[in-house]
């Protein structure tokens, strides 16, 4: 007797807006903790031995977000659920320092850089997981039944079915331009380099102060960087657009998980400002260049209708 053999787990097509909103969520909070805890002197809650960490209200946060999709049907359910998460999660992650120390520094200085990573690692996984594969019939129906279900626990079974994303996409999909801009998509292009070139400096400047395998881990990472937006550079200068954006976007992906990870470690949360940068970037370059597939594909589609 064959035993039945196991599946995949079927993925939801409403999965990444909510993880969208987790992250921006979490993102937001961390933020706002400790821009609050700053002006505030970083006060206490509590009295005497006792001190209630925002660690602990994070916690309460995330089990609420597991017990409502638990008990209750329904998208706006799932999504309160999601931005509840993230709310949680950022609580929880913003006193990482506490535990990663034998101190218990709050103000650990590698916190911000640790922060960078796991949320890195979460997209990544969604990307990796998630959205390389085109969703299954199995999936497709498994999801046209969900939506059911969710029109009817809102009372509106006439509403359409929840129809899969063409793209499973990361954040990053929400700054991607779709306005074509030339001055706008020039100005990217010298942005990208602009970035390339600053981001060179700072681990020159370290690696002659203070030698060591981390220091030239982030000038390779950022020499390489250099180069492959100069290969982009030389790309959009010859008319190659597509090679070009391809060339630019691997940069900007270099800069956001190697070299400004390192940025963070020296820079700490004031470094966040820069990693917004290098996603607002990478989202103009992806947009760019989902205009330029969907343009060479219109050209080979009006080629072949003209054969």
């Amino acid at each position: 007797m064959s035993l039945p053999r196991p599946r995949r787990p079927l993925r939801d097509a409403d999965g990444v807006r909510r993880f969208r909103l987790f992250l921006a969520a979490a993102v937001l909070t961390v933020a706002v903790t400790r821009l609050y805890l700053a002006a505030t002197g970083f006060p206490q809650l509590g009295s005497g031995d006792l001190h209630v960490a925002h660690l602990l209200w994070g916690g309460l946060g995330m089990l609420v977000a597991h017990l409502l999709p638990m008990l209750f049907l329904g998208r706006a359910v799932r999504t309160a659920a999601a931005v509840l998460a993230g709310v949680g999660f950022g609580l929880f992650i913003d006193e990482v320092g506490k535990f990663v120390t034998r101190d218990h520094d709050y103000f650990y200085e590698p916190v911000a850089a640790l922060i960078h990573a796991t949320l890195l690692g979460a997209c990544l996984f969604v990307v990796l997981v998630v959205g390389r594969r085109p969703p299954t019939e199995r999936e497709r129906r498994a999801n046209a039944a969900q939506a059911l279900a969710y029109a009817v626990a809102e009372g509106d079974v006439r509403r359409p079915g929840l129809r899969w994303p063409d793209r499973l996409r990361t954040p990053v999909a929400l700054m991607s331009g779709t306005t074509r801009t030339p001055a706008l998509d020039r100005a990217t292009v010298v942005a990208v380099g602009l970035l390339a070139v600053f981001s060179l400096g700072r681990p020159l400047v370290l690696l002659s102060r203070e030698p060591g395998p981390w220091r030239g881990a982030h000038l390779a990472a950022a020499v390489t960087a250099l180069v492959l937006t100069v290969v982009g550079l030389v790309g959009w200068a010859a008319g190659r657009r597509a090679r070009a954006l391809g060339a630019l976007t691997s940069a900007l992906v270099l800069q956001l998980v190697v070299v400004q990870f390192f940025w963070l470690l020296d820079h700490e949360f004031a470094g966040f400002a820069l990693v917004l940068v290098t996603l607002a970037l990478l989202g103009r370059c992806r947009g760019m260049a989902a205009r330029q597939r969907a343009a060479s594909g219109d050209a080979d589609g009006r080629a072949r209708v003209a054969a």
